[in-house]
């Protein structure tokens, strides 16, 4: 079984909004890397692991069950095109400095 319309824009609209709003995250980012560390990268891990986990998290809770291997293939699909999205704002934040 694959996503549903509404998991799929739920997913979606979670990275949207992450991608318009990655200052505290990237605060986060750079009080908890190590010195040596990139913050880009770190920056991008960190928020990419808070979008899917509050995803995952929400699928749980209304499905009453984690998601089956066609639906974390969708998941994934969504993150390989969706995802660039963050990296660029996460970019452009750290440009802005």
């Amino acid at each position: 079984m694959s996503l549903t319309a509404a998991d799929r824009k739920e997913f979606e609209s979670l990275i949207k909004e992450a991608a318009r709003s990655p200052r505290m995250p990237i605060e986060l980012a750079r009080k908890m890397i190590p010195q040596q560390g990139n913050i880009e990268e770190f920056a991008y891990g960190l928020i990419s692991g808070m979008v899917i986990g509050n995803f995952m998290s929400s699928f749980e809770k209304r499905n009453g069950r984690q998601p089956d291997r066609d639906e974390v293939a969708d998941i994934l699909s969504i993150s390989m095109i969706k995802m660039p999205l963050l990296r660029k704002a996460i970019m452009k934040e750290l440009d802005f400095r």
